[in-house]
């Protein structure tokens, strides 16, 4: 019952959120957008899974600190797995469960530990997004936030370290190399997203558009919605208002990259049996 309700209030979000965005977007607008190259498309979801291959390898590099040592092909199939339920899943935290399961099951860890594990994962890549944004920032028209992108790239790796130093210090030997792997992974998925924006000819304010896909990689993950969809529409329909450019544009590039993360995560579903044969094994 408490899954369904959060469900109903998930998809009720959704066209709350979506019901805003066609009332402020101006329909002619909508129509006038095409997609000219959609070859870029298909590099945009290529790009994107590169992304996840690494985002595997971090979480495989967090768990090695407490002796948890899958082979990374077994990690790679359990991380697509744990995408599609994250996915399908009404709660949005299905595919960690799923695969802190597995780790506890096949590795006789503490599942505390385990899920310690995933969330400093997840942190690691939330940090990566700051540092990111704020080196984007001063390349930007978003020129009255520079002192903020000034304190935000200073304070960022610094806060990241000590928390893993007082929350998370069973993770720290992994710090250096994990947080060079979340700027890697984020600047990937930023490039999916330029990718996505030259399919439609949209090659001007790139800095832009990237600072406003970070900002909305970050409201995406409030358990409010399904896959970020309507967080990340909305972001860009008043971050490009701020900046008098078309929203139009942004809702329907925010919209696809939902689409290409659907796209993979459906991925996982080819994983499903072989996961749960060799968790036997």
């Amino acid at each position: 019952m408490k899954n369904k309700i959060k469900l109903v209030i998930k998809i009720s979000f959704i066209i709350f959120a979506f019901w805003i965005i066609f009332h402020k977007l101006n329909i002619d607008e909508l129509k006038k957008i095409e997609l000219k190259e959609p070859f870029w498309l298909l590099v945009a979801l290529i790009i994107f899974n590169l992304s996840q291959i690494i985002s595997a390898k971090r979480v495989h590099t967090y768990l090695a600190n407490i002796d948890i040592t899958p082979t990374f092909k077994y990690q790679l199939m359990l991380y697509y797995v744990g995408m599609f339920y994250n996915t399908i899943l009404p709660g949005g935290i299905g595919g960690d469960a799923y695969k802190a399961y597995k780790f506890q099951k096949s590795f006789n860890k503490g599942y505390k530990l385990i899920i310690k594990s995933l969330l400093i994962d997840r942190v690691s890549g939330l940090f990566a997004i700051f540092i990111l944004m704020s080196i984007l920032l001063f390349f930007s028209s978003f020129t009255s936030f520079l002192a903020f992108g000034v304190l935000l790239l200073i304070v960022s790796p610094f806060a990241l370290y000590f928390i893993h130093k007082l929350f998370f210090i069973e993770f720290k030997p992994s710090f250096y190399k994990n947080l060079n792997y979340s700027i890697i992974i984020q600047s990937l998925q930023v490039l999916s997203f330029i990718f996505i924006l030259f399919s439609f000819g949209i090659k001007e304010h790139l800095i832009d558009f990237s600072i406003l896909f970070l900002i909305s990689s970050v409201v995406s993950s409030i358990p409010i919605s399904i896959g970020g969809v309507g967080l990340r529409e909305l972001t860009f329909l008043y971050g490009l208002e701020l900046l008098h450019l078309n929203p139009a544009t942004g809702v329907i590039v925010a919209f696809l990259f939902f689409i290409i993360n659907l796209i993979s995560s459906i991925i996982g579903i080819l994983f499903i049996k072989k996961v749960e044969n060799l968790s036997k094994t």
